[in-house]
C-alpha cells in the first residue's frame, strides 16, 4: 500500500535519476548537489532532490510514519481549504514564523505526508491538528527542522483525522516551502 502513495508523489518517473545521469553523479550525489546553499538547479529540479533524498532515507528505514491522536473531539473539518491532490501548503516560500496559509483536510485517507524544503537559512517547522479548527496541537514526532546540513525533513501521519496545517515555530533567514500528499487520494 505504501508503495501506491509514493507512486502519487512521483510526477515524472525517472526524471531525476536522467539528470544525474547525464551529470555524471549518483543521485544521491546529484541531489546534495543540487540543494547546496547558491545552486541555480530550478524550482522542479530542487524538489525532485529533495523527493529523492526523502525517499532514500524511507529505503533507510530512517522515516518513521507516526501513529495520529486519537481525538475525542468532533471529527468535522470546518476550515480545512485544500483537499489531498497533493500539492503546496505555501503559495510563496514562508519567511518568517506562523502557520501555512492553508490547511489540509485528509480524513478518511490510509496517509498523509508533509515535507518541508528549505532554500535558505534554518527553520524548526511543526504539523499541527485541529478537528474545530480553532485549537491546534502538535502531532507527536511531528517537528521538523531544516538547514543547511538537512535542507528537507518529513512527517508524516497514519490514518490522518480532521485538519492538518503546518506552522513555522523558528526561523533564521529562512526560506520553507511546505508539499504534502496523501495516499489512497488519486
Amino acid at each position: 500500500m505504501a508503495e501506491k502513495w509514493i507512486q502519487g508523489a512521483i510526477k515524472r518517473p525517472g526524471a531525476f535519476s536522467a539528470k544525474a545521469k547525464a551529470a555524471g553523479k549518483s543521485t544521491g550525489a546529484y541531489a546534495s548537489q543540487v540543494l547546496k546553499e547558491g545552486s541555480k538547479a530550478s524550482t522542479r529540479t530542487k524538489r525532485q532532490a529533495a523527493l529523492a533524498k526523502t525517499l532514500s532515507s524511507l529505503r533507510r528505514g530512517k522515516a518513521k510514519f507516526l501513529v495520529p491522536l486519537v481525538l475525542v473531539l468532533a471529527t468535522a473539518a470546518y476550515g480545512a481549504n485544500k483537499t489531498c491532490d497533493g500539492s503546496t501548503l505555501t503559495p510563496a516560500p514562508m519567511t518568517a514564523p506562523g502557520p501555512t496559509p492553508d490547511s489540509i483536510n485528509a480524513r478518511g485517507l490510509p496517509a498523509l505526508l508533509v515535507q518541508t524544503v528549505r532554500t535558505a537559512g534554518s527553520a524548526t517547522v511543526v504539523l499541527e491538528v485541529s478537528c474545530n479548527d480553532t485549537a491546534w496541537a502538535p502531532i507527536g514526532n511531528g517537528t521538523m527542522t531544516v538547514s543547511a546540513a538537512a535542507p528537507s525533513a518529513v512527517a508524516s501521519v497514519l490514518a490522518p483525522t480532521c485538519t492538518y496545517r503546518a506552522n513555522v515555530t523558528a526561523c533564521t533567514g529562512c526560506s520553507v516551502t511546505v508539499l504534502y500528499s496523501c495516499s489512497g487520494a488519486h
